[in-house]
């Protein structure tokens, strides 16, 4: 963890010759202490997470990246040797000793569902299969498993060409658990009227029970050959078992749509137009090049902005103006450097710069109407942001254009179709 900004903050206070430069230094040093807090307790979670196996393959939260799951299992097999080891010590008794509990049981189970799923293309998928399989709790088995973990997590080359492909994937189609579900009930559908091919079948069941199982809590209960302590679903399935397989799924599939990700504008009365779907409102201040940068981000990936002051008055007020025209899927909302403010009781050199106030206010009326995770707010340079309104992420406006895909990511999050590399070019 990295002090010198604390440290140098500390000197700065023990050399301030003025009660204005005290409370201003104070008030840094709280805000690094603070940011210090935050990032050594997700450090401290993150290891915790290794050990104890909170992000392995069984639960029900996204899961960590490939290769620290790998670590993730390292971890846990040192622990399972501290924990299970058996030596035999009774005189006269020749036994080898051995590692056996429920640690070490649901450890190797999870390795072979990792296995199988993630390292049939890897050099030591096969020596990993045997010792899952045949490895009868045995000392020199788990030593064996350790090794050809440690080699795994070390494979530099390995991790750099799976990235690769993931990253190339990413780009292509950044594909939302809503788009997933909508497209693989209707696979379900179309393979269930014609059942003919069952290697059709077998290639969705199982891509559709690696997709779902850590989502969907109960994904796999009721289907023949499902083993549910290891979460493994047998492949060589076929035949009614496979259809009978495959309706109860897609049937889940249905009844999670309809709970998790209903139809995205059914908030909006029938009136409402149907292209409201590529309309995003634009709230702004006085920074014009924010502004219109939004405006043609949003156009490169076929969105609608609305601009309020771009829209015929017709004789309306602002507020009547802001209900007219903020029936749209999306809202996003502009902090910029235009005002500067401060607590009455702070001195005028602790002036902050702050958004337009029309900024703050339409913010909280779109979340009221549109609801909070179809708005999306991003900061451009240092402002200070409401403290009122809980929950809210803001994002940084940075130069280099990440928050494209902040935004984009977030609009794909409520369903909208989103095309990254027209949205981040």
């Amino acid at each position: 963890m990295d002090y010198s900004t604390l440290n140098r903050l500390k000197d700065k206070l023990e050399q301030a010759t003025s009660a204005a430069q005290v409370a201003s230094i104070s008030a840094e040093i709280e805000k690094e202490e603070r940011r210090l807090r935050e990032a050594e307790e997700r450090e401290e979670r993150q290891r915790l997470a290794l050990i104890s196996g909170v992000e392995s393959l069984r639960s029900n939260s996204p899961s960590l990246p490939l290769r620290q799951q790998v670590e993730g299992f390292i971890e846990r097999g040192k622990v399972i040797i501290k924990e299970e080891y058996h030596h035999i010590t009774e005189p006269g008794l020749a036994m080898p000793d051995y590692i056996s509990g429920p640690k070490s049981d649901q450890w190797f189970s999870e390795i072979h569902i990792f296995n199988s799923r993630y390292l049939k293309c890897h050099p030591l998928h096969d020596q990993i299969e045997k010792v899952c399989k045949v490895h009868n709790r045995s000392y020199s088995a788990h030593d064996d498993m350790m090794g050809y973990l440690k080699a795994l997590a070390s494979d530099d080359a390995f991790w750099e060409e799976k990235d690769k492909k993931e990253n190339k994937s990413f780009m292509r189609s950044r594909k939302t658990i809503a788009q997933f579900l909508t497209e693989d009930i209707e696979r379900c559908e179309d393979f269930l009227e014609n059942p003919n091919d069952e290697t059709v079948g077998i290639q969705l069941y199982v891509e559709i029970t690696g997709r779902y199982d850590r989502i969907i809590d109960g994904f796999g209960n009721g289907l023949y050959q499902y083993y549910a302590e290891q979460h493994f679903y047998d492949p060589k399935i076929s035949g009614e078992s496979l259809i009978h397989n495959l309706t109860v799924l897609m049937n889940r599939l249905i009844t999670y749509q309809a709970e998790k990700y209903p139809p995205i504008n059914e908030r909006y009365a029938e009136g409402v137009p149907r292209n409201m779907g590529k309309k995003v409102f634009i709230v702004h201040g006085h920074d014009n090049e924010a502004k219109q940068e939004m405006a043609r981000t949003l156009m490169k990936g076929g969105f609608e902005p609305i601009i309020l002051h771009e829209q015929p008055d017709s004789g309306r007020t602002i507020i009547e103006k802001i209900e007219r025209f903020s029936d749209v899927c999306y809202a996003v909302v502009l902090y910029t450097e235009c005002d500067r403010g401060r607590d009455k009781y702070l001195p005028v050199d602790q002036e902050r710069n702050r958004a337009r106030q029309n900024v703050v206010f339409e913010h909280g009326y779109l979340i009221g109407k549109l609801g909070r995770d179809h708005v999306s707010a991003l900061v451009k340079g240092d402002v200070e942001t409401p403290g009122d309104i809980s929950g809210v992420v803001y994002t940084p406006m940075d130069a280099g254009g990440a928050w494209k895909i902040q935004l984009a990511t977030n609009m794909q999050d409520v369903g909208l179709s989103v095309d990254m590399n027209k949205f981040c070019r």
